[in-house]
């Protein structure tokens, strides 16, 4: 399995986003921005680690979408969800808890 995985407007990051900075989820972030799709989402509920570095990352994409007319919402859980939640994300862009969605899938 690689680290980040881009389908359809949705970039899955299979890789803890910690310590040193990774030019390939920069380019992820870019290639996503990029894809055909209006509405596009960050998957991050495979990793529980993020620092400020991915997360300004995250808001370039973010901004760079909209400048292009184009939405980013983020799925996350746990210490991520509220990292991204103290750093104001949800102010400007969609935040959903993953495992709030995997809950209600096993309850159908």
């Amino acid at each position: 399995m690689s680290d980040y995985e881009l389908k359809d407007g949705v970039l899955k990051v299979y890789k803890e986003l910690d310590f040193d900075y990774d030019v390939t989820f920069d380019r992820a972030c870019s290639e996503l921005v990029l894809c055909r799709e209006t509405k596009l989402t960050i998957d991050l509920s495979h990793i529980s680690r993020i620092t400020s570095t991915y997360i300004g990352l995250m808001a370039a994409a973010f901004f760079q979408a909209q400048s292009s007319g184009k939405t980013i919402s983020v799925i996350a859980q746990g210490t991520v969800l509220q990292t991204l939640r103290r750093a104001g994300f949800a102010n400007f862009m969609p935040l959903t808890d993953s495992g709030r969605i995997f809950l209600n899938q096993d309850r159908r």
